[in-house]
């Protein structure tokens, strides 16, 4: 399909560019073109007129459990110990692959209405998830989340194994498989060592949880001597490209070890406040060079997939906490949600900019929505002044998949349905 859009306002995220009354063209999936020329509209199969909106690269969520929309408000105002343990594990033993499947596009759902084109899930079950982010058209990193303190790891490694051959690089190089391990407390250091040396093998990416509460650090250096993140170093960990999710007690040493091994943050600032885990030093870490993104966590934590909070909440949280309103700017909470997301997924010069010869994920946002206008500068009209259900438009390797806020690939009737018939099945 050939797309044309129109009089809009690019947020290219290249190089702080930006462009008004400005020009797409998009050939297939790739973006073909990004200036101030259009081309006759018969050229087009579909020709968009942005009538002056603000157009912007697709968001990308770093760090989620897509299936976990089915526990939304199930356990909510409790520690993260007793939220997991208790309650979310025991619901977690319910679920079956048809649960999985209908709460994964539900979240897929939820993504595209709210402008993420791109995201990172460490779950199980995954072939439900994956089947869920075909059938939506979203680009994802699905990983097959592995637990076990001694070798209750083994089977949970065959499977992401089995999950890698069977789907890297599908759908186009849409989706992508890395392998994860969950946590210090819940992986014992031979799972470590086994999921590190699987991913290596492969030159796979990983998704680990690192340092999200005190307790999981004051127990591991009870345990081991050394914080999560050196644990995680000595296992091989970081000889792959790593995701490290949460990062809210991380030592100077810490981070120094992250930057060294270019490991990625995903940031999930409203989970660790709505648990009470604290705040990261995203400050800190930007001036090591750590490539921080943003992630939502799952909706049992958080209660919504909106990068849009999460973006605005990143960056007036840094700046109240340190009484500095000049940390965590508009255009680097936005770089967070979008060109550094890809990266740390290992989209870097694929996805996360406007840009001639990259992948045609972007979004457009309502041209007549009051909150948007007047806009002086664009990237803080998105930071501070959208919300999610401004999207109106979201094209995904150059197929729209939302228009008009109309979804086109999910039929939300039938996803509403199948997760009542799933939580009736599972009896919580």
């Amino acid at each position: 399909m050939k797309i044309q859009i129109k009089n809009a306002q690019i947020i290219t995220m290249d190089e702080g560019r930006v462009i008004k009354n400005g020009c797409i063209r998009i050939h297939q999936e790739t973006i073909a073109y990004v200036g101030t020329e259009t081309a006759p509209e018969e050229e087009f199969d579909r020709a968009i007129d942005a009538r002056g909106a603000i157009v912007l690269p697709g968001l990308v969520n770093a760090h989620t459990h897509a299936a976990m929309t089915l526990f939304r408000g199930f356990a909510d105002d409790m520690t993260l110990e007793s939220w997991l343990f208790d309650h979310i594990f025991p619901a977690e033993d319910k679920l079956d692959q048809e649960a999985v499947y209908w709460g994964s596009l539900l979240a897929c759902a939820e993504m595209i209405r709210s402008g993420t084109t791109l995201f990172a899930d460490m779950y199980f079950m995954n072939e439900s998830t994956i089947r869920a982010v075909i059938e939506s058209g979203l680009n994802a990193n699905v990983a097959r989340c592995v637990t076990g303190m001694n070798t209750e790891y083994r089977n949970g490694l065959e499977e992401a194994k089995e999950l890698y051959t069977e789907y890297h690089g599908a759908q186009s190089g849409a989706l992508r498989v890395d392998f994860s391990a969950h946590a210090v407390y819940t992986c014992g250091r031979e799972t470590l060592r086994a999921v590190a040396q699987a991913a290596e093998s492969r030159g796979a990416g990983v998704q680990i949880h690192l340092s999200e509460t005190m307790k999981e650090n004051r127990d591991c250096y009870r345990q081991y001597g050394k914080s999560p993140t050196e644990v995680f170093r000595d296992m091989g960990m970081f000889e792959n490209p790593t995701n490290a999710a949460h990062c809210v007690y991380l030592s100077e040493n810490d981070m120094d070890i992250l930057a060294e091994n270019h490991v990625g943050v995903s940031h999930n600032p409203i989970s660790n406040l709505k648990l009470a885990s604290g705040v990261a030093n995203v400050k800190e870490m930007l001036e090591k060079g750590i490539c921080v993104g943003i992630g939502t966590d799952g909706t049992a934590s958080n209660n919504a997939l909106n990068v849009f909070e999460e973006m605005k909440t990143a960056a007036v949280l840094q700046k109240g906490m340190r009484l500095d309103p000049t940390l965590i700017d508009a255009q680097n909470a936005l770089e967070m949600a979008t060109v550094r997301g890809a990266q740390i997924l290992g989209r870097g010069g694929e996805r996360g900019q406007i840009k001639k010869g990259l992948r045609a994920d972007l979004i457009i946002l309502d041209s007549d929505s009051p909150n948007l206008w007047p806009v002086y500068h664009p990237a803080s009209t998105v930071v501070y002044s959208a919300n999610a259900g401004d999207v109106v438009t979201s094209i995904i390797n150059g197929k729209i998949v939302m228009e008009n806020r109309e979804m086109l690939t999910i039929d939300m009737e039938k996803v509403k349905a199948g997760v009542e018939k799933s939580l009736a099945r599972m009896d919580i």
